[in-house]
């Protein structure tokens, strides 16, 4: 029998995008005639919600290797982060989005490295069903989950790394699946509730520490949600950051509204912030005209520095 493929992806967690691309791509490979699984040994973070966990397409979380898989990696290429089930000398393709490694795997894979400039991996998964002629092939369950990728790594297809092919499989994927144009607001709604069961766990889990460069403070937080109003003046935010350092900052992302609001307590983070954004706080709170990401806020921050 034809060696199995293993598709997975990172190791410290997978988000909506890497669990539902890997699913989607070893249906894919599966209807070609390909003996593979979709497998994840990682925990799940906020953006896989109870109603996309209980849709019938699923990812396997105890396979036990026999030694003979191949490996395809999804949505990461640094080998540090991969799942940890996964064999380097045995991967026989790489599909990503973040960039830094390309090189490293085109020399090793050639035509089978994919790192490109996408809002999410989903969009790829969908672009190859759509190569393969195999779009009616795409079940209801797995159309959720590619949209729901697409919408939230690309902030409700509102984030700058938001591309036209992003866009283009989103509709594609809402018309064939015929899902009401309302899923973005009932998915991001649910990605809420659940950040909210337990809101200083999803604080601790998406704050980065030691964030590069002079102008930012080493602790950096940020919560991506529906709607803001619930948290922007609750002490919980102050409470878990003031664990780490008294100096810290958070991006609390506000889709319905489609802004960023900067919070911090520190007079010398927000003068530093004011001067960034060329922007005032009111209080403790900044309200930015539009959506930014962590990732840009600190690119933002270390070409200014580098300008100086």
């Amino acid at each position: 029998m034809e060696e199995k493929i293993i598709v997975t992806s990172g190791n410290r967690y997978i988000d909506i995008d890497a669990y539902a691309s890997c699913i989607a791509y070893a249906n894919l490979l599966r209807l070609k005639g390909k003996n593979a699984i979709a497998v994840s040994t990682a925990n799940l973070n906020e953006s896989v919600t109870n109603s996309l966990l209980n849709l019938p397409e699923k990812l396997e979380t105890d396979y036990k290797l026999n030694g003979g898989e191949k490996f395809i990696v999804l949505d990461v290429s640094n080998r540090d982060f991969f799942d940890n089930i996964v064999r380097e000398e045995r991967i026989i393709e790489i599909l990503d989005h973040h960039y830094g490694y390309e090189e490293y795997w085109k020399q090793k894979l050639n035509e089978n490295s994919h790192i490109e400039s996408l809002g999410a991996i989903a969009t790829f998964i969908y672009e190859l069903y759509e190569k393969e002629n195999m779009l009616e092939k795409i079940s209801i369950g797995m159309a959720k989950l590619l949209l729901a990728a697409i919408l939230d790594n690309t902030l409700n297809l509102k984030a700058k790394i938001t591309t036209e092919r992003d866009c283009y499989a989103y509709e594609q994927l809402l018309k064939i699946s015929n899902i009401g144009s309302d899923f973005a607001e009932i998915y991001f709604k649910e990605c809420q509730e659940k950040i909210f069961e337990n809101i200083e766990e999803s604080i601790k889990n998406d704050t980065k520490i030691g964030v590069e460069g002079k102008i930012l403070p080493d602790v950096f937080g940020q919560l991506l949600l529906w709607n803001s109003k619930d948290i922007l003046n609750n002490s919980i935010i102050s409470k878990v950051l003031n664990e780490f350092d008294n100096k810290w900052m958070m991006n609390i992302i506000s889709l319905e509204e489609g802004i960023s609001y900067i919070v911090s307590e520190d007079e010398n983070v927000k003068g530093n912030l004011e001067e960034l954004f060329s922007n005032n706080f009111d209080r403790n709170i900044m309200k930015l005209g539009q959506i930014w990401l962590r990732k840009e806020i600190i690119k933002e921050a270390l070409e200014k520095e580098k300008n100086v």
